[in-house]
């Protein structure tokens, strides 16, 4: 007899569960592929400082308005960099704080006006001693185009008194000492900063009439004179708040000096400071007697301020634009420079 043999069933058990897997695999990576085309990446959060301080709701950017009350930290509303939301991680006044940062306040005088030949330089030397310690000052001249440093920052007030030096009207209507407009002086400061330190703040407190005599670009109609707006974003980028002071001689040093027209020098201040969170330093059309009142306002307007540090979304080095509002205040709103540059607190 022939043995019979039933013959084995097929069997598809590891088949089956290696083509299960297969798919499950395929199915796992193209939901991974459609989460990245659809989910934005990650944005990075870099620190970035802004200096701010309260302005009246009613007030334009571009008006002159008296220091308000300091801020605190409450007010501050939601912040915005680049049109992303940027958490508030720290809120410190700018003076009398033990957290204070250290500011490094650069004073630059014009090298073709008088000032301090009136004796103006003892109210400047006072402003100098009622600064707290955490502010350096540092001295120089608007000098053809360039800003020239004869005193570096220090905390010394004795030593920074001493290089205020007035010129002589020789001095002042020499042609070498022409300042080679004032806001190209500032793009240069702007562009060689005098150590440089990120951990520390940055202001320059400018005496002069803000006219563009030599190498300046003419405004067209209502638009800002193009030299301004270049400071203006140079500033911006480089986190130095300005504090332009309108002087000019009573008595003009030289013949043949263009005086510039009715308040041109406010205007170019006015726009500068709109733009930088700063503040223009003037009253009216002239030169004031006494540097005292404007430079009490000056020391308010520092009192006023505050650093803010926020976690901007973006990488170190943009360029972009800042809107800040206020939490549940409706008589002030937050003066701010319009754009600041991410990531500008960096390491020692």
């Amino acid at each position: 007899m022939t043995p019979q043999f039933t013959p084995a069933l097929p069997i598809h058990t590891t088949s089956r569960s290696l083509g299960t897997a297969a798919c499950l695999l395929a199915a796992t990576a193209s939901a991974l592929l459609l989460f990245f085309a659809v989910a934005p990446p990650a944005t990075a959060q870099t620190p970035t400082l802004v200096v701010v301080r309260a302005m009246p709701v009613k007030a334009k950017k571009s008006e002159a308005f008296p220091p308000q009350a300091p801020l605190t930290k409450s007010d501050i509303g939601e912040v915005k960099v680049g049109g992303k939301v940027a958490p508030v991680t720290a809120f410190v006044p700018v003076l009398h704080d033990p957290h204070s940062p250290v500011v490094q306040l650069m004073v630059l005088l014009d090298s073709e006006q008088m000032l301090g030949s009136g004796g103006q330089f003892g109210d400047l030397k006072q402003f100098f001693k009622d600064m707290p310690s955490n502010i350096e000052i540092g001295v120089g001249w608007l000098l053809e185009g360039r800003t020239v440093v004869v005193q570096p920052f220090t905390t010394d007030r004795d030593l920074a008194s001493k290089a205020l030096v007035a010129k002589t009207r020789e001095e002042a209507s020499d042609p070498k000492n022409d300042n080679g407009n004032p806001f190209s002086c500032l793009r240069d400061l702007a562009g060689k900063w005098p150590n440089p330190d990120p951990a520390k703040l940055r202001a320059v407190l400018m005496f002069t009439d803000g006219i563009t005599r030599s190498n300046g670009q003419p405004a067209s109609g209502d638009q800002m004179n193009p030299d301004v707006s270049g400071a203006s974003q140079l500033l911006q980028r480089e986190g130095i708040v300005p504090y332009p002071f309108y002087w000019q001689d009573p008595i003009v040093p030289g013949e043949g000096r263009s005086e510039g027209g009715t308040l041109d020098g406010q205007t170019n201040f006015s726009d500068l400071a709109s733009e930088t969170s700063g503040a223009a330093l003037y009253d009216g059309m002239f030169a004031p007697g006494s540097l005292s009142p404007l430079l009490n306002k000056l020391y308010k307007t520092l009192e006023s301020e505050a650093v803010l540090t926020v976690n901007a979304p973006g990488k170190p080095g943009n360029f972009t634009r800042i809107d800040i509002k206020t939490n549940n205040r409706d008589d002030i709103k937050i003066f701010a420079p319009d754009s600041i540059t991410i990531g500008n607190i960096l390491k020692k």
